[in-house]
């Protein structure tokens, strides 16, 4: 059976009414239950079959921007709801079917409380803006979560950040927790400075070096948080010169930024 076929027989228990069927594509009214039970905004969205996946966007955008990568609506309008490489999104049985109308709910209701906040909420759970800074956002957090729950709770808080300094002819990648410097790491044999330093995992007093595998695992995290940091910012660079325009609904927003637009006056 066709993955649109098998969202057009889930419909019903998933806030949306089937309009139309046409082969690989449908159109649907979807309407979201907010937490109190009350229904949010409606929304008409195209459904068109990609091999064993699907592909949604709004069939004219009347609610939503036709693209902002703040809002996660692509170039073509259609809504970015999974990370293609990290989560499974084959369409091949009603409870597969059941699972991608359970994403596209929330992504929904989520547009409605950004519309209203100015900010994308459930950021921490975001994935990051282009395929190669999302591929370090999974090593980083992979790395995070064997520093233990602290290094999670920050990366999650956005409360890392790096810079890479050139000393000596040496590439050095500076960790930083709000603003503070945590450790260097060389970037050329990836190895942390300063390994007679108190580990920074928080689990008693050992150095670095004798801290189980953390020195690799430092590294490794401080040099994928420095990339995702570069690749978001080159996807972000991809639309300079461009005709592109922002839609102005998102406050902090890096393409605002780079195309110089003034928020309040935008289209």
């Amino acid at each position: 059976m066709s993955p649109i076929r098998l969202l057009a027989e889930t419909a019903a228990l998933h806030h949306a009414v089937l309009i139309r069927e046409d082969g690989d594509s449908a159109i649907f009214a979807v309407q979201p239950a907010l937490a109190s039970g009350a229904p949010a905004n409606k929304f008409l969205i195209e459904i068109t079959r990609v091999g064993e996946t699907v592909k949604a966007r709004e069939v004219k955008s009347d609610r939503l921007p036709s693209f902002c990568p703040e809002r996660h609506i692509n170039l073509d309008g259609s809504f970015c709801l999974f990370w293609a490489e990290l989560e499974p999104h084959t369409i091949d049985d009603h409870e597969a079917a059941a699972g991608w109308w359970g994403k596209l709910l929330i992504f929904l209701l989520r547009q409605g409380t950004a519309a209203i906040l100015r900010s994308w909420p459930g950021k921490a759970d975001a994935r990051a803006h282009g395929p190669e800074a999302a591929r370090l956002q999974a090593v980083a957090e992979f790395n995070a979560s064997n520093l233990g729950k602290a290094f999670v709770t920050s990366l999650r808080g956005e409360r890392f950040s790096t810079v890479e300094k050139r000393v000596n002819n040496e590439r050095r990648v500076r960790l930083r927790l709000d603003g503070k410097r945590m450790l260097s790491v060389v970037r050329k044999g990836r190895r942390v400075m300063t390994l007679r330093q108190k580990c920074k995992c928080g689990d008693g007093n050992r150095p670095i070096s004798a801290c189980s595998d953390h020195a690799e695992v430092l590294a490794d995290f401080t040099l994928a948080l420095d990339g995702w940091r570069v690749a978001e910012q080159s996807f972000f660079d991809s639309f300079k010169n461009t005709t592109l325009k922002c839609c102005g609904t998102m406050d902090n927003c890096p393409l605002a930024d780079l195309l110089g637009v003034r928020l309040n006056e935008a289209a």
